[in-house]
């Protein structure tokens, strides 16, 4: 396999990666946010400052942002209310669509292209709340809510939705995968909350200060698909480590140390296999999180990740190995490198999970990567009988459910990825791997950006289940 050959490399890498990105990233949305958190209540109030550029190459009269938390599937329980939005220092009305997740705001006066607004939105939600057992049975994946001991707070305010080559991207929330579809911005956050709960968010925190019985905690994160947030009260303690300057921190509930220990020691691994077959990351830390999740293990966030208490117990089992491992990935597909995860959702969860097995190859077993292999063959044939109408590179709404979607585009995606690698070699793929996440961090990719890497870095034509069809410009 192409790794890098040293550290030093790596960093002058980086440097250059962000350097050449920042150039072509020019036009990233700036959020300031600030935030009063109610802990025992799981419920804020905020106030949310957006500026950014005009994408479009005419000008536009009006934007939309996500509400996320008001879907009824993923977040059941949960919302956001608008209470006030401005564009300047102009009031205006506002309303909202998609089952009350599309928020649009009108512009006084067109914003011509590459010209520059900001919209001040004053919103209040609610996380929703599971402070007994057994959990509701629903879709909820736990990811905006409030448990005896933590409150998880992600896609929680306002996100400015994508504005994309068709438009603006304000697709449905479905039942099954992921919503949370942004891009890469830098964030100010400033959080009030009670001085019980420990903060770990997405970012770095700059400082911390008391305020009678509250703490304001200042974070800043760059680059950031979404700020998240997660606060805990029970007094756990990050296992921390080092790679090459990045931080990885593993945040645990007490009793746990085992399963913590052994999470950071993959973790660490994964990040400096990627790192040596991808590229470095350009963020400067990643914080994983045990919280109790509900119908999925893991969650990717840009600089965090959470993890489902359910696999905690079994920290030795080859499954939490994969989990692991597959969240990282995230970190280069999904944060740093962002793709569409309605239109195209193998894109980033297929790369995860064959990065996932290299990983399983190279730090723990050759057999159990083969066995891992055969497994995804199997699961993606099933689904494929039982649905020959549905690609692997099906977008979101059309799985029908859960397990056909994992199967296809997780495990499928995966299968036909192993196979490009097999046709073209290890050389050229990792390299193509590389050349991908190069040109395309912090923005955006599609498929064809894929293909065009991988036939560029093989000098040949790569089609497929993946990739059907001639190239199209």
């Amino acid at each position: 396999m192409a790794r890098l050959a040293s550290s030093s490399l790596g960093l002058a890498l980086l440097a250059l990666l962000v350097a050449s990105a920042s150039a072509s990233a020019a036009a990233e949305a700036h959020y300031v946010l600030s935030l009063d958190v109610d802990y025992d209540a799981g419920t804020y109030e905020g106030t949310l400052t957006v500026t950014w550029e005009n994408p479009a190459s005419e000008p536009i009269q009006e934007v939309f942002f996500r509400l996320y938390p008001n879907a009824a599937t993923l977040y059941a329980g949960a919302s956001v209310e608008i209470l006030d939005a401005r564009v300047g220092d102009t009031p205006v009305d506002t309303a909202l669509y998609v089952d009350d997740t599309v928020l649009w705001v009108p512009l006084p006066q067109p914003l011509s292209p590459a010209q520059t607004a900001s919209v001040t939105l004053a919103f209040r939600g609610r996380a929703s709340l599971r402070l007994d057992a057994p959990p509701p049975v629903t879709h909820e994946y736990g990811i905006l809510t409030k448990t005896p001991y933590a409150l998880v707070l992600t896609s929680f305010y306002p996100l400015l939705a994508p504005y994309l080559a068709e438009g603006w991207a304000l697709d449905p929330v479905g039942g099954i995968g992921d919503a949370l579809f942004s891009e890469a911005s830098s964030y100010e956050v400033t959080l009030r909350v009670d001085r019980r709960p420990t903060p770990i968010a997405s970012g770095f925190l700059v400082d911390a200060a008391q305020d009678g019985d509250a703490v304001v905690y200042r974070f800043l994160a760059d680059h950031a698909r979404d700020f998240s947030l997660v606060l805990v009260s029970d007094g756990r303690v990050p296992h921390g480590t080092s790679v090459d300057g990045l931080s990885v921190r593993v945040w645990f509930g007490p009793g746990h140390t085992t399963a913590a220990n052994r999470a950071l020691e993959q973790a660490r691994a994964a990040v400096a296999l990627d790192r040596d077959l991808i590229g470095p990351l350009p963020y400067d830390e990643i914080d994983i999180v045990e919280v109790p999740l509900q119908h999925i293990g893991g969650v990717e966030l840009t600089g965090l990740i959470l993890l489902s208490e359910t696999y905690t117990v079994t920290p030795y089992d080859p499954f939490f190995d994969i989990l692991v491992s597959h969240e990282v990935a995230h970190e280069w597909f999904y944060a740093a490198v962002g793709n569409d995860p309605v239109e195209a959702p193998w894109l980033d969860e297929g790369l995860a999970t064959y990065l996932s097995n290299v990983f399983l190859a190279e730090i723990v077993s050759p057999t159990a990567a083969a066995a891992e292999r055969d497994r995804w063959a199997r699961s993606a044939a099933l689904a494929s009988s039982a649905h020959p109408e549905i690609p692997v590179t099906a977008p979101l709404y059309d799985f029908p459910d859960s397990t056909t979607y994992s199967a296809l585009a997780y495990s499928g995606a995966a299968y036909e990825l192993e196979g490009i690698r097999r046709l073209i070699g290890d050389e050229a793929f990792f390299a193509a791997l590389s050349s991908y996440y190069r040109t395309s961090l912090f923005s955006i990719a599609t498929p064809l950006d894929l293909r065009q890497s991988l036939e560029a870095a093989c000098g040949c034509a790569i089609d497929g289940a993946l990739f059907p069809g001639p190239e199209v410009p």
